[in-house]
């Protein structure tokens, strides 16, 4: 599945016409990735027995928009990080302006991907921007970046850094799950919502943990957190009391997982890999 996205986003970089700019772009969205969110769109319309390759499309509109919060969180205004997936951040190898250019694209060509999709109908169209926005908007994605730029030297209780993880984090796994479910005709969607927001979470408290126990070599990024002075669940609870957290999460996933039958599904395997990266 990951061979089929990377595929897909080679054909989109190969679309943008200025030189300049596709090189950044491409600087940045083939450097390398899980391929995490658009995997799991694929992975629950195949779930429910479609083919997972008529809607590859939409599933990068989500890698496009993951890689333009990365590039613009990067930048010297935001985390002023110098390394992403091992290697220059996009501002610190092509400059600034162009990084900054290059995440307006990726957002703003996300969106063309869906409206400009020939499978899917009008209204399912809709449904999809609409999720997409409202979980990287104003009051979604954006929001949480703003709490995190203000949190740098704040002692935070833990229910507003469970916000903050939410909006920046959990926010664009709930859409690739929740549009996932919309593209496969599924008029509840609130369960793959809730295991969005719970997979989401333990992602991000994942990070926290991978940041205080491994190189930067290894994990590929700056420490900003640490640098910045930025809260964690390991500066509020200590490793182990975090660890014992990332468990009790796991387990709200396992319930979920019951709850959808998902047992037998390459989803749960997916999302196994993704539960077990810091252990």
């Amino acid at each position: 599945m990951k061979n089929i996205i990377n595929d897909a986003l080679k054909k989109y970089v190969l679309s943008i016409n200025n030189p300049s700019l596709r090189d950044a772009i491409k600087y940045s969205l083939l450097a390398g990735g899980k391929r995490i969110r658009p995997i799991l769109f694929l992975e629950v319309i195949k779930s429910y027995g479609l083919n997972p390759l008529d809607y590859v499309d939409i599933a990068i509109s989500l890698e496009l928009i993951h890689t333009y919060s990365l590039i613009h969180d990067d930048l010297p205004s935001m985390d002023n990080d110098s390394i992403r997936r091992g290697k220059p951040t996009l501002h610190i190898a092509y400059g600034e302006s162009t990084a900054i250019l290059a995440g307006d694209a990726l957002l703003t060509d996300s969106f063309r991907l869906i409206s400009s999709s020939l499978i899917l109908d009008s209204n399912i169209k809709t449904k999809l921007i609409e999720v997409l926005s409202e979980k990287t908007g104003s009051n979604g994605m954006i929001m949480g970046q703003m709490l995190d730029l203000a949190s740098e030297g704040v002692e935070l209780p833990l229910f507003d850094l469970d916000q903050m993880y939410e909006k920046k984090t959990s926010n664009l796994i709930v859409a690739s799950l929740v549009m996932g479910a919309i593209v496969s005709d599924e008029k509840n969607t609130q369960l793959w919502s809730n295991l969005g927001f719970i997979l989401g979470l333990l992602f991000q408290i994942q990070d926290d943990v991978l940041e205080e126990t491994l190189s930067v070599d290894i994990i590929g990024k700056t420490k900003s957190d640490t640098i910045r002075k930025k809260p964690t669940y390991v500066s509020i609870l200590g490793l182990n009391e975090t660890k014992m957290h990332i468990l009790k999460l796991e387990n709200e996933i396992t319930k979920i997982i019951n709850k959808l039958k998902l047992f037998d599904s390459s989803l749960y395997q997916l999302i196994l890999k993704i539960i077990n990266r810091s252990n």
